[in-house]
């Protein structure tokens, strides 16, 4: 069954190019949760590499650019097992982000990773980092009703590329 798809979100973004569809999905979920810092991060698993495609902080966390992707706990459970991770403290992040001190420089100590799969493989993750304890007893029925919202907007640079 197709997840309900607010038809705001859906006017907002019709006709516009993937970046605008990411401000939209931020807005959309910044109703819901906590959030201080938005990214949408495309995965490549031959690479083992990640690159960030949407930042709501592009000076401390820029579109572009690959980084290697570690393999550690997070990696497991968000890339291969395909479940979200939910960490909501800076000694949690601390244990599976090398760049945890920039995390907490921002004053961020929470995170929601949430995998976007396609064809069982992770193809991306939405993330969303607030304040420390911010996403505890979290209900997480936003991100599963703007699901089919998420593989578009990592499908959207694809397109975007080929139309060029």
């Amino acid at each position: 069954m197709m997840p309900f798809l607010p038809s705001e979100l859906a006017n907002t973004v019709k006709d516009k190019p993937a970046s605008d569809v990411f401000s939209a999905l931020n807005q959309e979920l910044a109703k819901h949760y906590s959030i201080r810092l938005f990214t949408l991060t495309l995965i490549d698993h031959q690479g083992q590499l990640a690159k960030r495609i949407y930042s709501s902080a592009p000076a401390q966390y820029p579109i572009g650019g690959y980084k290697h992707i570690e393999d550690n706990s997070w990696s497991t459970q968000v890339l291969e097992v395909g479940e979200p991770f939910i960490g909501n403290t800076e000694k949690a992040l601390a244990e599976v982000f090398f760049d945890h001190q920039l995390i907490a420089s921002m004053g961020l100590g929470a995170v929601i990773n949430w995998p976007v799969i396609v064809e069982e493989k992770v193809i991306g993750t939405v993330n969303i980092l607030s304040s420390e304890n911010a996403y505890l007893d979290c209900d997480f029925a936003q991100f599963e009703a703007l699901y089919s919202w998420f593989v578009i907007a990592f499908l959207l640079p694809v397109l975007e590329e080929g139309s060029s």
